[in-house]
């Protein structure tokens, strides 16, 4: 069975050469870059393909993705992650089985050198590697692989390494924020006030009190204070979208 890496990418070349040699043991790499975004692209090679397609959706570009893979397996690594090299050996066992369809993997958040131990990240779990036919993505943000058949679960982690916190964080409440109040008004979850006022809090108290944030100090506090930030901006969206006229006004 062979197995095709797929690098959804909006930095630069630099940056996402430690996550390429990270995944090198896959017999094909595919990076798709946001064209929005200043990228020094390396030439496509036999064994690493680049492609620019803008970003109209993380499900769409997860599927355009999934639909230019030509192996068995597809395993989705984000451009700030590192494929530890315990995963790698149990990725390599693992697509020679045929009894699942899919597996979590977990991810170990890292940011300025301290790992996240608590909080809505600490336990994560992400459906990154499936087979390249048993299902597609949906919802624009926040995205589902929705897999048909047995998943399972791995043990060895995603490393997900950041240099900085806070300008990434911010730099993708726009982005996010945008995406997920559109998905939320198609799922009649339409702006109001009690969610505008309560689901922030609801977010701190269960990243920082319920899931026992306040136990990684100071960056605990900082994370889950950002997570609430992040909800907040949401019904921000929300609000702004459902006052934007629905036509240009006339001059």
């Amino acid at each position: 069975m062979k197995l095709t890496a797929i690098i959804l990418n909006h930095l630069p070349r630099k940056i996402i050469e430690p996550t390429l040699k990270s995944i090198s043991f896959a017999d094909k790499i595919i990076i798709i870059h946001d064209s929005n975004s200043p990228y020094d692209s390396p030439k496509s090679t036999k064994s690493v393909e680049v492609i620019t397609k803008p970003l109209s959706s993380f499900a769409t570009q997860r599927n355009f993705a999934i639909g230019k893979a030509k192996t068995d397996w597809v395993l989705f690594v984000d451009s700030d992650e590192i494929i530890s090299s315990s995963l790698r050996l149990e990725i390599k066992k693992t697509i020679k089985r045929d009894d699942y369809q899919g597996y979590y993997l977990p991810r170990q958040d890292i940011i300025l050198g301290q790992t996240l131990k608590y909080g809505e990240t600490g336990s994560i779990k992400l459906l990154r590697l499936a087979k390249k036919s048993a299902g597609k993505f949906s919802r624009s943000v926040h995205e589902t692989w929705n897999i048909k058949g047995r998943v399972g679960e791995l043990t060895s982690p995603i490393l997900h390494l950041k240099k900085e916190f806070t300008n990434p964080f911010l730099g993708k409440i726009s982005q996010y924020g945008l995406l997920d109040s559109k998905e939320l008004v198609s799922e009649n979850k339409p702006f109001s006030f009690f969610r505008f006022l309560f689901f922030p809090i609801g977010k701190f108290i269960n990243n920082y009190i319920m899931r026992r944030g306040l136990l990684d100090g100071l960056l605990g506090l900082f994370h889950a204070y950002m997570m609430s930030v992040q909800s907040l901006s949401v019904r921000v969206f929300q609000w702004q979208a459902s006052h934007l006229p629905s036509k240009p006004a006339k001059l």
